[in-house]
């Protein structure tokens, strides 16, 4: 196959449940977005994006760390992950970076020799290793594997179990406004550890593993699961001031209990987006409505949908 008509798509994430806990071992639940990260080959005399270039090189390093054939990340790389951003080039917190990991992970593996192909790959350890490589060590691997697989999935222990999305629930994503800062969160999250857990970190766990088993009830136990979820993150976020609960989250869960609905933030918190959940799709609807009249954005995407997928095609989208 030319390599220059390999292309690999791969979907942004939300963290439905267990942000945080699952550091510290507990299940997270999260699922694939339809919005997504392109990458390809450069065709033509295409000048290569300088952090292209750099995921592309981090790449070279692990496929010879494999015993894999580096000569494809030689070639230049186009990354398309304009998607996961808003309008104003505002990061959306949908794990860009591990989508492009996810990306260019499946480009790299499929260009590799008839032979090299032949022998077993673990992609998900490949792309958490590149997205280590790049983004530093103290992620979960959640946001990968979630984009990696696609559709629902429950994280623990590096262990990944695919959930289906039942008939009833209804959720929609709403947009703070500003970013956030992962890294930084994670960090004041392990430096309040420093001083021992504390009983708030023992029930956010609990809450995480409740979040997980209502998936295999209904629709209503997981919006009960979800609303004591985010109870028990916002006493940690008070505990630990990790600031997970921003000014704007605060306005939106308002916002979702005045329309009957349960909101928690989705990933690190402090911005970025929520999510609403609701058996009743009129309510939502509502707190759509309202958010818009608040200065919010509710962003109309897809949830559950297909992970990593590499075809060919003559040109890069």
């Amino acid at each position: 196959m030319p390599v220059s008509r390999i292309h690999a798509r791969a979907p942004g994430k939300l963290f439905i449940s267990g942000e945080y806990a699952v550091l510290l071992g507990a299940p997270s639940v999260a699922c694939a977005i339809g919005r997504h990260v392109e990458a390809c080959f450069s065709s033509g005399d295409a000048v290569e994006d300088p952090e292209a270039a750099r995921w592309r090189l981090a790449a070279r390093e692990i496929l010879l760390r494999h015993g894999l054939d580096p000569a494809p990340a030689a070639l230049p790389l186009e990354i398309d992950s304009n998607a996961l951003y808003s309008d104003g080039g505002i990061k959306l917190g949908f794990g860009s970076s591990a989508a492009v990991a996810v990306a260019v992970t499946g480009l790299l593996l499929a260009a590799q020799s008839q032979e090299r192909r032949s022998c077993t790959v673990d992609r998900l350890r490949f792309a958490d290793e590149l997205h280590k490589a790049l983004q530093g060590p103290g992620g979960s691997g959640v946001d990968v594997a979630a984009s990696l697989h696609g559709g629902v999935i429950a994280a623990e222990g590096g262990r990944v179990e695919s959930l289906h999305w039942p008939e009833g629930l209804y959720c929609e994503v709403i947009f703070t406004g500003r970013d956030a800062d992962t890294a930084d969160a994670i960090g004041r999250f392990k430096e309040a550890l420093q001083g021992g857990e504390g009983a708030h970190v023992g029930v956010l766990c609990a809450a995480a593993e409740a979040a997980r088993q209502a998936w295999d009830r209904s629709p209503e136990a997981i919006v009960a699961a979800m609303q004591e979820y985010a109870a028990a993150w916002r006493e940690l976020d008070r505990w630990a001031r990790l600031g997970v609960f921003s000014g704007e989250h605060q306005r939106l869960e308002s916002l979702a209990r005045a329309a009957d609905c349960v909101y928690k933030p989705s990933g690190s918190g402090g911005g970025d987006c929520g999510i609403a959940f609701s058996t009743d799709r009129e309510g939502l609807d509502a707190l759509c409505e309202s958010a818009r009249e608040g200065g919010f954005l509710p962003l109309a995407v897809d949830l559950g949908v297909e992970g990593l997928r590499v075809r060919r095609q003559p040109d890069c989208a």
